[in-house]
């Protein structure tokens, strides 16, 4: 998660009931949620004692005025980093929960979100490191996606779940669909690190999940039972999101206060970001964007003018392709017809097929490889962000591309549509 408060409002019932199957939780919150405050204040650990509290509403295990915290400081390993952690153990017959804090400053809302220490900042290159606000690390962006790799091969997740990695209007924009600048890099950060790491049993399953744009622009989606819940939960939290600690200076506070009314649109809904679905003869790229409008994310690769580039998926024929033998063409069926894509200088041209070039194959990765380059489509979010060929890894996920049908069986065979 990017903030505490994000699991709650955009995965919850998720986590219930994954807890519910008996399931362990291990929920990484990257930032601290500090809104900008001095780390003396007190605002960071007011947030993370009421996550600890929700957790142990969700868990059956509330907590009590004046009873010790069944919390237990817990410190964890990672990436080269002592991380702060807190661990509840609910004996042998319930499964645990574990939240894990790296306290990065929160990016805020505004534009300058880009320019000041923050998570965009650092995907965006304006910065070269960002440090904790409690002084306990310093992260370029390779250590942090190592440090978020490495969580996931401790904890050997069946599932990681996270925030939307597709959206790329924020909330800067205005737009209604757009989103939380944390919510968006954590989510890229999550999705390379999962790429990344390398668990001892098979590859979680990894689900993004949309954020505030869904509270506008998505009907609920909630039962009243789950949605009861999820809000029961989250005013255990809700108590201590308060800025003046008066409020509630303890680590445990009775839920007095409503969750204001902005919130329900979120505790009524929760959506899971769909994988691309392409439609027959498209090919259609992982990587997404949220400029036009929220739901519609899929980027389609088209070629038109000379050019391969990628655009929103419109159903044009210049985004009908073909491979066969070993040639990536669109155009009509004849020969004449025909235009081919080719590599040129890190470059996706195209160019009447002559046949004679590297062939065109897709791995059941879903990367599209030739001459030993693959078809790259940088992240939107990304400075200058462009269509290329680059060095064939299975860790980015601007190199997957999603076909109409079943991948193909082996590890390199030409793909038919």
């Amino acid at each position: 998660m990017a903030h505490q408060d994000d699991d709650l409002l955009f995965i919850n019932p998720a986590i219930a009931e994954d807890f519910d199957r008996g399931n362990c939780l291990r929920v990484v919150y990257v930032t601290a949620g500090d809104a900008h405050l001095e780390w003396a204040e007190g605002y960071v650990l007011r947030r993370e004692m009421g996550v600890q509290q929700a957790y142990s509403a969700l868990a059956g295990r509330p907590m009590r005025p004046g009873a010790p915290s069944p919390w237990k400081a817990s410190p964890v390993r990672a990436g080269g980093r002592t991380l702060h952690s807190v661990h509840l153990d609910n004996g042998p017959l319930r499964p645990d929960i574990r939240l894990v804090f790296l306290r990065l400053p929160d990016g805020g809302w505004s534009r300058e979100a880009a320019r000041r220490q923050s998570l965009l900042a650092l995907f965006q290159s304006r910065i070269r490191s960002l440090g904790a606000v409690d002084g306990s690390a310093q992260y370029t962006e390779p250590a942090l996606i190592s440090t978020l790799a490495a969580l996931i091969e401790r904890f050997r997740p069946c599932d990681v779940r996270t925030l939307d990695f597709a959206n790329t209007a924020l909330k800067s924009s205005g737009k209604e669909w757009a989103d939380h600048s944390d919510h968006a890099v954590t989510g890229r950060y999550l999705r390379l690190a999962t790429l990344r790491a390398r668990p001892a049993r098979q590859t979680p399953r990894l689900t993004a999940y949309e954020g505030y744009g869904s509270g506008s622009s998505r009907p609920p989606n909630l039962g009243a039972v789950q949605s009861a819940r999820k809000t029961a939960v989250f005013e255990h939290y809700y108590i201590h999101d308060e800025r003046r600690v008066s409020d509630c200076p303890r680590q445990y506070c009775v839920p007095t206060r409503r969750a204001a009314g902005q919130y329900t649109r979120w505790l009524e809904r929760r959506y899971a970001r769909r994988a691309p679905a392409p439609r027959p003869g498209t090919v259609v790229s992982w990587i997404g964007s949220t400029a036009a409008r929220f739901t519609a994310s899929e980027l389609c690769l088209t070629g038109d003018r000379g050019e391969v580039r990628t655009e929103p998926c419109v159903g044009t024929v210049h985004q009908l392709w073909r491979i066969a033998d070993g040639e990536l063409w669109t155009g009509s069926g004849s020969g004449v017809g025909r235009r081919c894509a080719r590599v040129r200088g890190g470059a996706v041209v195209l160019v009447p097929c002559t046949g004679g070039s590297p062939r065109w194959m897709i791995t059941r990765r879903g990367q599209l490889r030739t001459g030993g380059v693959c078809l790259t489509q940088d992240d939107l979010l990304r400075p200058r962000p462009r269509l290329r060929s680059a060095t064939c890894t299975t860790a980015d996920p601007g190199q997957r591309w999603f076909v109409r049908g079943p991948q193909p069986p082996t590890d390199r065979l030409p793909f038919r549509t």
